[in-house]
């Protein structure tokens, strides 16, 4: 019994590693929690996301994509962190852009930082990148390092792309709204973006220069759920209290992962599991927090 202990011991302290940033995009394996994801393909073979991640360990903020990209087009990937009042909005009729001169307006939240990267369907890799602040009406760029990986497609484009923030680059926030998204070039505005907003939609050539409205967002709470969280056992599974989106991982005594289950609340709720009698482990992927409990 010792050893079968030690083995399913070690399992859990491996998962409960944060995220590796190398352009590996596993949320099973990383703790990842999912923002948004659209399977559906667009009309853009080289600028069609796939899904939106974070996670939080390490006093670091982790932001990923993965995409459908079929082709390698030239494209800027970006994020935006909207983590105080105040920030940028834009100005469509005053042509006030973005950080890289995109026409994006923010009418009902104000990005406070902007990360962004291009693409080049030339060489198909990353040759550029910045992480911009927004400071008293104007951008400060590469105000503070940090790091990224990508994974890439050769002529499929890029498929992946992870960062990793310092907390204490963006003033340690305890929640901040955010989205993901695809530009194109000089003067271009959005063409796909995550999660999804009504304002970027239009197909062809249209899509690429108009004014897009963003005003849908997700907010990412950093400390929220390491304070709320709570699982207990109970016969069959887990009585839950929290406020978010959690990964629940069931193991067996010998640690082999045998269901996953992604859960939402806002509160308390009983999560059974349909297993097969005996002893098994269950755990949060993101917190680590884990319980024992018994199945019959």
């Amino acid at each position: 019994m010792k050893k079968v202990w030690l083995l399913l011991l070690l399992g859990v302290a491996m998962l409960s590693a944060a995220p590796v940033v190398d352009g590996n995009v596993d949320p099973n394996t990383e703790g990842y929690i999912l923002v948004a994801e659209n399977p559906a393909n667009t009309d853009k073979a080289g600028a069609d996301l796939l899904a939106f991640y974070y996670a939080f360990a390490n006093d670091s903020l982790y932001l990923a994509i993965t995409t459908q990209n079929s082709a390698a087009w030239d494209v800027a990937y970006g994020f935006v962190l909207d983590v105080t009042d105040g920030g940028y909005s834009g100005n469509p009729d005053s042509d006030v852009r973005d950080s890289w001169g995109r026409k994006l307006y923010f009418p009902s939240w104000n990005p406070d930082y902007q990360v962004y990267f291009w693409y080049s369907g030339g060489s198909q890799s990353i040759t550029a990148q910045n992480f911009n602040r927004y400071n008293n009406g104007s951008w400060e760029y590469d105000f503070s390092g940090f790091n990224f990986a990508a994974g890439y497609g050769g002529a499929s484009g890029l498929q992946t792309l992870e960062v990793a923030i310092p907390l204490a680059a963006i003033g340690n926030p305890t929640q901040m709204k955010s989205c993901a998204y695809i530009v194109g070039g000089d003067n271009s505005s959005a063409v796909d973006i995550l999660p999804h907003d009504s304002t970027v939609l239009l197909t062809g050539v249209e899509e690429w220069t108009d004014w897009d409205t963003i005003t849908t967002y997700f907010t990412l709470n950093v400390r929220e759920g390491n304070v709320k969280f709570s699982m207990q056992p109970i016969l069959n599974g887990v009585r839950v209290t929290g406020s978010g989106s959690y990964i629940l991982e069931v193991y067996t005594v010998d640690g082999k992962k045998v269901l996953t289950r992604r859960v939402t609340l806002n509160g308390r709720a009983d999560v059974t599991f349909n297993l097969k009698p005996g002893l098994y482990l269950v755990r949060e992927g993101k917190l680590g927090t884990s319980k024992f409990i018994v199945a019959k």
